[in-house]
């Protein structure tokens, strides 16, 4: 975790954060995008972003929402989070995240 802890702090972006901003929702959804097979607790989302906890329990029932992200299992009382593949949204920004990567690649 300590790559991905250093990643999100240092200031540089992947393409969705250069897309779509710095937002908390988008940070979010960024970290389960880069680490689709891995589960992970608030508490780790919090320590990986580098965000409040108070951010992180406002945001991520917004994505819990809007279907991207879903409750895996539990471990003991920590609920454990996963990216919902069979969602729509999650398929489409995975293939803008793809084309856009293809276009940078062709041009450099």
């Amino acid at each position: 975790m300590d790559i991905k802890s250093a990643r999100y702090r240092d200031g540089r972006d992947s393409i969705l954060l250069s897309l779509f901003g710095r937002s908390p929702q988008t940070r979010i959804i960024d970290l389960f995008l880069d680490n689709i097979f891995f589960e992970f607790s608030r508490i780790e989302m919090v320590e990986i972003l580098g965000m409040a906890k108070i951010t992180m329990y406002k945001t991520l029932p917004q994505i819990e929402k809007g279907g991207i992200i879903v409750p895996s299992r539990k471990i003991g009382k920590t609920q454990l989070y996963r990216l919902n593949g069979d969602s729509s949204t999650v398929k489409n920004l995975r293939k803008i995240i793809r084309d856009i990567s293809f276009k940078i690649a062709e041009s450099e």
